[in-house]
């Protein structure tokens, strides 16, 4: 059994079984079973289903975010709010399963010739314990609404809401089978991806553990879908709205205790206005409250894991020792009930060196480093000196350069003028070390299903074949 902790406290709420290879062979053997049945099930009968999951997960949308807070120790606010995202995702999905179509191609020759899309079959998804509840309904309602079975590993530190999900797909009616979710540590995930039964991967995770994850599927030529990490670069023009880029920063930083692949924790502001921004960056920064998430009055919650907490100080005081000179750091202050807590003070950092692990490397916590730039071309520059790809906001009220800039950023994300967004009906992904494939929006049927091409010819007999090298 693996002990679950609150992160809030650092308590024990709960304990979970862990998943033996045994039991992982079972389950893919299941899912096996389980896809012809759930695949010829008609496409509007899954999207049915998938919406009365939906409607249950509206039901307990405060139940759930209550018990994401005290596994993931988010403030309640983000929970209630990726809960909804979760509900959101299945009724995306569940109206999405009947609009998958096929198309008639043209081709020379006396020939019909049309596409289908079919689904791969046993497709596992890997997720972190930053998002668990989420990225659990991020991976399993587009798998299955296109007739794909599901088996989800979740973190072992944030299995709580995962399993609950599954409570509800069973009690809104998907057959046994169609949605396993095994817990245990990285053994569970290493026996699903290598697996040859195994015919389709998306993870969510680290670009070292996204490597492995896209080498082992390969071995047994199982496509995969990476959404790996970030060091995304905030770029704040001269003529930005300073007060609501500000705002943009301190969030895109500090939300979930910067625990997001998505983090904006490079931030570069043109030299014009930087004194006047970042005076007034510290003093946001400083008057974050960290504390208990359940308080309204917490800006900042704590780290989800003892482990992470550890790493994130680590970077701090490398990021010292490398010279970077603290901007600011607001007093933990915490009480007595939470004192065991896993808390980190967000902190932001200037004149600190390019070569830094701590620019480099992503840190996964509220670490802000700041610079600078002279122009557009400086700025686009600045914004790629790193191996990810994710993301990259940017802060203009020159509609013109924000468009300009948005064509120059080689990343898979870009915000204007806000940042953190994320819609179902968007695609999203990253670039270099932050990954490949796309989840969600229209990309998310390509992702899921692969294209068969059928040729019939209107011709009796056997006609001879219609030029070409191939065949």
């Amino acid at each position: 059994m693996t002990q679950i902790l609150t992160p809030i406290t650092g308590e024990v709420i709960g304990e979970v079984a862990e998943t033996s290879l045994a039991q992982v062979d079972a389950a893919l053997e299941l899912a096996e079973a389980s896809f012809d049945s759930w695949r010829r099930l008609g496409a509007s009968e899954r999207g049915r289903i998938l919406l009365n999951v939906a409607r249950i997960m509206r039901e307990q949308i405060t139940e759930i975010s209550e018990l994401e807070t005290l596994n993931t120790g988010k403030k309640l606010a983000d929970t209630a709010r990726e809960a909804l995202r979760a509900a959101e995702c299945f009724e995306y999905y569940g109206g999405y399963a009947d609009k998958l179509t096929g198309t008639v191609v043209p081709v020379p020759g006396n020939f019909h010739a049309f596409t289908e899309r079919e689904p791969y079959g046993v497709v596992v998804g890997i997720i972190p314990w930053n998002v668990p509840y989420f990225f659990a309904a991020k991976k399993i309602a587009p798998a299955i609404a296109f007739g794909n079975v599901s088996i989800l590993k979740p973190a072992a530190e944030t299995p709580l809401t995962a399993l609950k999900l599954l409570e509800i797909l069973t009690k809104a009616g998907v057959p046994q089978g169609v949605v396993q979710v095994l817990t245990g540590g990285p053994e569970v995930g290493k026996k699903l991806v290598s697996d040859p039964r195994t015919k389709l991967v998306v993870f969510t995770g680290s670009d070292k553990s996204g490597a492995a994850v896209g080498a082992a599927a390969a071995n047994h030529f199982a496509p995969a879908a990476l959404e790996l990490g970030g060091k995304s670069a905030q770029l704040v023009f001269a003529d930005a709205d300073i007060d609501a880029a500000i705002t943009g920063v301190v969030e895109g930083v500090t939300g979930s205790c910067g625990q997001m692949c998505i983090a904006g924790s490079r931030l570069f502001v043109q030299e014009a206005i930087q004194k006047e921004f970042v005076e007034k960056l510290a003093a946001r920064f400083n008057s974050l409250v960290i504390g208990d998430p359940r308080d309204a009055k917490t800006n900042v919650g704590p780290q989800v894991t003892k482990l992470q907490a550890q790493k994130t100080i680590e970077y701090i005081e490398t990021a010292k020792r490398d010279g970077g000179k603290v901007l600011a750091q607001p007093k933990l202050n915490l009480d007595v009930a939470i004192a065991n807590g896993f808390y980190v003070p967000p902190t932001a950092f200037i004149d600190l060196p390019t070569s830094s692990i701590a620019v480099q490397e992503e840190i996964f916590g509220p670490v802000l480093t700041i610079g600078s730039f002279k122009d557009e071309t400086d700025a686009v520059i600045k914004a790629h000196d790193t191996n990810f790809g994710l993301a990259a906001g940017v802060w203009t009220t020159d509609i013109s350069r924000a468009h300009r800039v948005a064509s120059e950023l080689r990343v898979g994300n870009i915000w204007v003028n806000t940042y953190r967004i994320l819609s179902d009906l968007m695609p999203f992904g990253g670039v270099r070390h932050s990954g490949y494939g796309r989840e969600g929006g229209t990309d998310a049927p390509y992702l899921y299903t692969w294209t068969k091409s059928v040729w019939v010819s209107k011709s009796p007999g056997m006609p001879a074949a219609y030029g070409g090298a191939n065949g």
